[in-house]
């Protein structure tokens, strides 16, 4: 497989262990939507390790999708909301945004204090609808997320999120995972390990992600596959299918136009300045622009 450095997910798995995981690392989505913003660094950070971590997520989804990380808090960061659009391939589109306290400077409060994650998938009209909710404890996205998939799979799960500044100015996002899957009782091999053995292989596992540093993570230099055989050469690690991360955004002035139609006359009067109502995309911040007098026509 090509070396892989930037805006893909590999998903990945440690041979001979009921243990996969993915890897992901952000740079060309992330810069565009941070590029909006002009909040000290601590705060644009969380909003990329949200992104990073809703990338992950969605390009584990199977079908036509979108899948959605929100996030309310009682610190500077009131609402946070990334989602992930993908064909059903793993690829697809990340987007987010942020809203702020206005007392932004104040010292005492913490970027994501206390509140709730939830996270909504949504596959189509002929899947099911999926939401679940964790308690944002402490402001910790990782702690939130691993508390998530225990909650909703019963998977013990163990996570690395990083986002940082590089020296050149630009922005970047990654993260690792690494799940313990439930043991196939009809595969030989597996009859073959005992419980007591499976525990050491994920104690093992868990143990050589959290060695991971930042740096490494973050590093656009070195190649995902390589990171992966950095931390798992001594067991065996196969990597799987990968997924493109890609820069964009559904806002559309169709979408927008239908969101109008449910205004009446003087409400649309009331918007407009100049004869024109304008509407700005949360996510790309695009503003688009609709002449009063066509859509009252």
């Amino acid at each position: 497989m090509t070396p892989l450095y930037t805006d893909h997910c590999l998903s990945f798995q440690i041979d001979g262990q009921d243990i996969k995981g993915r890897i992901i690392r952000l740079d060309m989505p992330l810069n565009k939507i941070l590029a909006h913003y002009d909040h000290p660094d601590d705060v644009k950070r969380e909003l990329g390790k949200a992104m990073v971590l809703t990338a992950m997520l969605g390009s584990m989804m199977k079908f036509d999708g979108i899948l959605t990380l929100q996030i309310s808090s009682d610190g500077i960061i009131k609402t946070l909301i990334s989602d992930f659009a993908t064909d059903g391939s793993g690829s697809g589109v990340v987007r987010g945004y942020y809203r702020t306290d206005d007392d932004i400077k104040s010292p005492e409060m913490s970027i994501l204090g206390q509140g709730q994650l939830m996270i909504t998938m949504d596959q189509g009209q002929y899947m099911d609808r999926y939401q679940g909710i964790v308690k944002l404890e402490g402001g910790s996205l990782k702690k939130s997320a691993e508390e998530y998939f225990y909650a909703s799979e019963q998977l013990p799960t163990k996570l690395m999120i990083s986002c940082d500044k590089q020296r050149d100015g630009s922005w970047c996002a990654a993260a690792i995972m690494i799940q313990h899957l439930a043991r196939n009782t009809t595969d030989e091999k597996d009859s073959e390990t005992t419980e007591d053995q499976q525990q050491d292989q994920w104690n093992h596992a868990s143990i050589m992600l959290s060695s991971i540093k930042n740096e490494e993570l973050l590093n656009k230099e070195l190649s995902l596959q390589d990171l992966l055989f950095r931390l798992y050469h001594e067991s065996g690690v196969r990597v799987f299918s990968a997924t493109e991360i890609m820069v964009g955004c559904r806002c559309s002035e169709d979408k927008l136009r239908t969101v109008l139609a449910n205004f009446d006359t003087e409400e649309l009067k009331d918007i407009a300045k100049d004869g024109i109502i304008t509407m700005t995309c949360d996510f790309c911040k695009t503003d688009h622009k609709f002449e009063l007098k066509k859509l009252i026509n």
